[in-house]
């Protein structure tokens, strides 16, 4: 880790503040609250729930790597609407918490975390929220995968699992994924589907599935 650590010249993360933000759902009010994103679970249930390293992404790297398992990164603007609608609506949806053990988990505000401020600006990312999903290396920071932009629990899941497998990151202790109903009213108030997404406002009704 110290190679990594050394090329990127990241410090300890910043110590993550709660801040008070907008959250502004697409052709919907604006919604005052805290970031989402710390008010989720940090205790992992293998298949069930995920635990989020939030704003502690050089922890997630260092368990990652000693773990040999993929690190997904939610980068993310804590103003950022689409940011905080993934983590209300979609973080904690059954079909993403099936990958609770495959791989580690994480959050990062590069205005909160040094670590991921770096992270970020060595990716060269320009949107948020972006998801990434990076190698469980110590000699450099290599990127297998990327979802930029708004996605619903059940397509993002699809993705990561299949970068996850293809690149050869799936750890054989991951529970095998149970059948989930797929249709939106089966998790009213979550976009755990594309329909759910649409009905809840967050993206507009013509907009296409991933």
């Amino acid at each position: 880790m110290n190679t990594l650590i050394s090329k990127l010249g990241a410090r300890r993360p910043l110590a993550a503040a709660a801040a008070a933000v907008t959250l502004a759902l697409a052709g919907g009010p604006a919604v005052a609250g805290t970031d989402a994103f710390e008010q989720l679970p940090t205790q992992e249930i293998l298949g069930r729930q995920i635990g989020w390293y939030v704003n502690n992404t050089l922890d997630a790297m260092t368990a990652a790597v000693e773990s040999n398992r993929a690190l997904v990164i939610v980068f993310g603007d804590d103003t950022s609407s689409f940011t905080q609608a993934f983590a209300r609506y979609v973080a904690s949806c059954p079909q993403l918490g099936q990958l609770a053990g495959a791989a580690v988990f994480a959050y990062g505000s590069p205005t909160k975390d040094e670590f991921a401020r770096r992270m970020a600006l060595h990716l060269k990312l320009t949107d948020y929220p972006t998801i990434s999903v990076i190698a469980p290396r110590t000699d450099k920071l290599t990127e297998v995968h990327r979802l930029e932009g708004f996605f619903d629990a059940q397509s993002a899941a699809r993705f990561l699992r299949g970068a996850i497998v293809a690149k050869g990151f799936w750890p054989a202790s991951a529970a095998a994924p149970k059948p989930l109903p797929g249709h939106y009213l089966a998790y009213p108030g979550m976009a755990c589907t594309w329909e759910g997404a649409r009905r809840l406002g967050i993206v507009r009704a013509d907009t296409p599935a991933p």
